[in-house]
C-alpha cells in the first residue's frame, strides 16, 4: 500500500497509529462534560458556549457576556509559604468581573472553605499594587458539583453572598458564590425545570452525545458546546489526559469507601471496580496500547488481558 494512502487511512494518536475504523469506538468512550479536563477544554475552545453557560448562571442574556478573557489558572502566591490555588476556568469578563468556574466530580470536604479561599485570592489579586481598593473587581466563584453539598436544601442551584444576619442586607456585591448541585436535578421543581440553568446542568450531566444533542436542540449556544465536545472526543492528547483524570477519580472514590458504613463497603468497592473495568476496555477498543493503559490504571497487563478475554466471551 502506498505510504501516503496508509497515512490517510490512519490517525496518529499519542505515539501510535489508530485505524479510522476505530473512530466510532472513540466516540463512544465514556467521557462527559463532568470530567474537569473535558469541561475546561471545551469551554476554553467554545467562547459562544461559555457565553451561554455564563448567561444562564448570571441571569443575563448570553449576547451581553462580551470581552471574555481567559486568565492564568494559577493564582499568585505572595509569599513562598502561601497555599497555591489552581482553578479550572478563570475568566475576566468585560474587564469588570473575575469569574472562576470549577467542575468537581467527587466529594470534597470543606468545599465552602475551599471556595472562600479561591475567591478571596481572586479578589486580592484583582487589585494591583498602588491601586485604590475601590478598583477591586467583583469576584464570582461558581462550583458545579457532582455531589450534594447542602443535604438540607432542596434547590439544585443557589447563590450566596456576605450579608447582615438580621436584615439580609448585602454587605458587598463584590464577593459571590454560586453552587450547582448536579445530584439534585431529578428533584427539581417545575419552575426550576423551566430555567436555563437547569438545561445547562442537564447538558453537563448528560451521559451520551445523543442525549446532549437532544438537550441542545433549538439553542445555538448549547449546540456550539456540543459540537466542540464532539471535536474534543477526537483530540488524542487531551482525551488521554481526560482518561487519566477519570482513573484518578475512580481511585479517589475507592479510597473514600472506608468513610462509609462497613455493610456498604463491599458494594461500593465492586461498583468502583466495575467502572474501572469498563473504562479500561473502552480505552483498549479505541487503540490505546495495553502497556499505556496498565501504567495509567495501575493494573497489570495480565489483569487487563483477563478482562478483555472475559468481555469477548460474554
Amino acid at each position: 500500500m502506498d505510504k501516503k494512502v496508509q497515512l490517510n487511512n490512519e490517525e496518529k494518536m499519542d505515539g501510535f497509529l489508530v485505524d479510522r475504523s476505530r473512530q466510532s469506538a472513540m466516540r463512544e468512550l465514556k467521557l462527559t462534560l463532568k470530567n474537569d479536563v473535558v469541561f475546561r477544554s471545551v469551554f476554553r475552545r467554545s467562547k459562544k458556549g461559555l457565553q451561554g453557560l455564563l448567561g444562564a448562571l448570571l441571569n443575563a442574556p448570553p449576547e451581553s457576556i462580551r470581552d471574555i478573557e481567559f486568565l492564568d489558572t494559577h493564582l499568585d502566591q505572595e509569599y513562598p509559604e502561601d497555599k497555591e490555588g489552581i482553578l479550572d476556568l478563570r475568566i475576566l469578563c468585560q474587564n469588570k468581573r473575575h469569574i472562576n468556574i470549577e467542575m468537581q466530580m467527587y466529594h470534597v470536604n470543606y468545599w465552602e472553605d475551599r471556595s472562600l479561599f479561591y475567591n478571596s485570592k481572586l479578589f486580592v489579586s484583582s487589585v494591583r499594587k498602588g491601586e485604590d481598593y475601590r478598583n477591586a473587581k467583583a469576584c464570582i466563584h461558581i462550583g458545579i458539583l457532582d455531589f450534594t453539598l447542602f443535604p438540607d436544601q432542596r434547590e439544585f442551584y443557589s447563590i450566596h453572598k456576605i450579608a447582615n444576619v438580621k436584615t439580609g442586607r448585602i454587605y458587598s456585591d463584590k464577593l459571590a458564590f454560586h453552587v450547582v448541585e448536579l445530584s439534585k436535578l431529578k428533584q427539581a421543581s417545575e419552575t426550576e425545570r423551566g430555567t436555563d440553568v437547569y438545561r445547562w446542568a442537564r447538558l453537563i450531566s448528560a451521559g451520551s452525545i445523543q442525549e446532549m444533542k437532544t438537550l441542545a436542540k433549538g439553542d445555538e449556544y448549547m449546540k456550539e458546546t456540543v459540537d466542540t465536545f464532539e471535536d474534543f472526543s477526537l483530540d488524542d492528547e487531551e482525551r488521554y489526559r481526560a482518561f487519566r483524570r477519570e482513573m484518578a477519580i475512580m481511585d479517589r472514590k475507592a479510597e473514600m469507601k472506608d468513610a462509609y458504613e462497613d455493610g456498604m463497603e463491599q458494594g461500593i468497592e465492586q461498583g468502583v471496580e466495575q467502572g474501572k473495568k469498563e473504562l479500561v476496555l473502552n480505552m483498549l477498543r479505541s487503540g490505546i496500547s495495553i502497556e499505556k493503559i496498565a501504567s495509567m490504571a495501575n493494573l497489570s497487563v495480565d489483569r487487563i488481558r483477563e478482562w478483555d478475554k472475559m468481555a469477548d466471551q460474554s
